[in-house]
């Protein structure tokens, strides 16, 4: 029976890092990502009801251009009559410059909620698609089909999916040899969130341990795409040197659904009352298991090579698990991160198994949590779908606040 069992799971392992795919297994892939895109498209045109973020964000960068040497002092109570600024009041904008560019964009031309999402859900395809043809299509579709992306990403607009596309683009690079284009896009990904950062173990073992390089040739080519990509962000760094720290603002609250003891901290129970005892035990078995997975792939062979290929995801897991503020969609993360295990495709596939069962709140609400934005607040996200004056005061004062 254990013979079986292990056959049963080789041949699985084997269908699912399979490079090319013909007949029936095509038609279920094609038809997999036709319906996810499907999906996807009709949550971008549903007003986001679980976090009022992407709002908020084009609300605040709609005043990027009045005066960008200010933007990143002002605070919200500064826009009180308009209805971006009720919400998180007491927080400025923590986010890096790129990002700041985007949502910019977006809000200057007046953009609806819809076309923000598409463009972040576009990302997210761009970065199944990447990793598809570098491992195999059917890790493609469970990056680009994941319950946690698809919802957070096209139904509420998390702008996680930028960041895991230019993290995708640098493992790729490097891969190729295209070390101008990898330092690049790892510049442009730390100046969209600063969580980019924990893919630079794997770019540091491309460059120098990777056989058969010129390190120091690897280098300048990698160095100049970094450097001629920072250039544009570096007066945002005079105007606010700790810019690149203020995500650290939050830490002193404890909100982390993923948090190492919450099954048996009652304190850190506490914070999540309204949360079921369901969800919580089922966050906790898929964010401790890969890193038992990770464990045992560090100790095949070659622990150091292994290491640092492993390292942007172990030390994403135990961040997630370690850090005082985490929101679910932070998970977004992971495919680009786990890319760095390309060399390993079975492993890698696993990964991200556990990141399709990754848990938000699209699921959650059926075990009974229920924590989303008020009606009234939802209502008025539907009527900024397709286009929108972000400055608009508050439609509903008496609900919303003074």
């Amino acid at each position: 029976m254990a013979s079986t069992n292990t056959g049963c799971i080789t041949h699985a392992m084997a269908f699912l890092v399979r490079r090319r795919v013909t007949g029936l297994a095509r038609l279920l892939l094609i038809s997999g990502f036709a319906l996810t895109m499907l999906l996807r498209l009709d949550y971008c045109t549903q007003a986001p009801n679980d976090s009022s973020d992407l709002y908020r964000h084009l609300g605040f960068t709609s005043h990027f251009w009045e005066n960008p040497r200010a933007f990143y002092w002002m605070m919200p109570w500064q826009f009180a009559d308009e209805f971006w600024a009720s919400f998180w009041t007491e927080i400025w904008y923590i986010y890096p410059p790129f990002a700041v560019l985007f949502f910019a964009v977006f809000a200057g031309f007046g953009a609806g909620l819809f076309w923000v999402k598409l463009a972040l859900t576009l990302f997210d395809l761009g970065s199944a698609v990447l990793i598809a043809r570098a491992t195999s299509w059917w890790a493609g579709l469970l990056v680009f089909s994941a319950p946690v992306t698809v919802w957070y990403t096209s139904h509420e607009g998390q702008y996680e999916s930028m960041v895991t596309f230019l993290v995708v683009v640098a493992v790729l690079a490097a891969r190729g040899g295209s070390w101008f284009v990898a330092g690049a896009s790892f510049m442009l990904a730390l100046q969209t969130k600063q969580l980019a950062v924990l893919i630079a173990p794997y770019l540091l073992y491309e460059i120098l341990l990777r056989r058969h390089l010129h390190p120091r040739t690897v280098m300048a080519g990698f160095l100049a795409g970094l450097l001629v990509t920072l250039l544009p962000f570096l007066p945002f760094y005079f105007w606010r040197p700790d810019l690149w720290l203020l995500p650290l603002q939050n830490q002193q609250n404890l909100l982390n659904p993923f948090y190492w003891p919450l099954f048996w901290n009652q304190s850190a129970l506490d914070h999540f009352e309204d949360v079921s005892m369901l969800r919580i035990f089922w966050n906790e078995v898929v964010t401790t298991v890969p890193l038992v997975i990770l464990a045992l792939f560090l100790f095949q062979r070659s622990f150091l090579r292994r290491a640092l290929q492993a390292l942007p995801s172990i030390g994403f897991w135990v961040m997630i698990k370690s850090l005082a503020w985490v929101m679910n969609w932070y998970l977004i993360l992971i495919p680009g991160l786990a890319l760095a295990l390309w060399r390993h495709r079975r492993w890698l596939v696993v990964l991200l198994i556990f990141y399709w069962l990754q848990c938000g709140q699209q699921v959650s609400s059926y075990v009974g949590d229920d924590d989303r934005e008020e009606m009234d607040t939802v209502s008025f996200f539907q009527r900024c779908i397709w286009h929108c004056d972000y400055r608009l005061p508050r439609p509903f004062k008496d609900s919303a606040g003074p």
